[in-house]
């Protein structure tokens, strides 16, 4: 019996040292960047996918800073107005993209409004199989 209980012991303290090391590989994993540094992974990918130049990776990285600045900025201004948060990025989105559009050549901006129009359909797949999830959760009772 004191065998079993120590090895019960046991187990539970390894589980409990292997959760704790995972939470802090979570932990700097998910650590949020800056927003220098999401542009400037934004453009490295940007640069790869669309075999940008120097110049065109400066010029896009520039643009993409600008432009991530106006949406963290328009975000922090109203915290709660999710309508009018979305207004401000699909608007501040337009101009990015035309913006972009006279850095890039023809080529890379139909490759770059590929991109955009696959991701929206991810994401617009990935929130209607939420909503419906949402909708067939069985409710409970108290």
């Amino acid at each position: 019996m004191r065998s079993k209980l120590f090895l019960l012991f046991l187990m539970s303290l390894f589980t409990g040292m292997i959760y704790a090391q995972d939470g802090e590989q979570r932990g700097q994993r998910g650590q949020r960047l800056s927003t220098e540094e999401r542009v400037k992974a934004q453009t490295d990918r940007m640069k790869k996918d669309f075999e940008l130049t120097d110049a065109q990776y400066d010029s896009v990285k520039r643009i993409n800073l600008k432009y991530a600045k106006k949406i963290e900025e328009a975000f922090e201004n109203s915290k709660k107005d999710d309508a009018k948060n979305m207004e401000v990025v699909q608007k501040n989105r337009e101009e990015q993209n035309s913006e972009l559009k006279a850095v890039l050549t023809e080529a890379q901006y139909k490759k770059y409004e590929e991109q955009l129009k696959a991701r929206r359909e991810r994401f617009g797949n990935r929130e209607q199989g939420q909503r419906q999830n949402r909708n067939q959760r069985p409710r409970r009772n108290n």
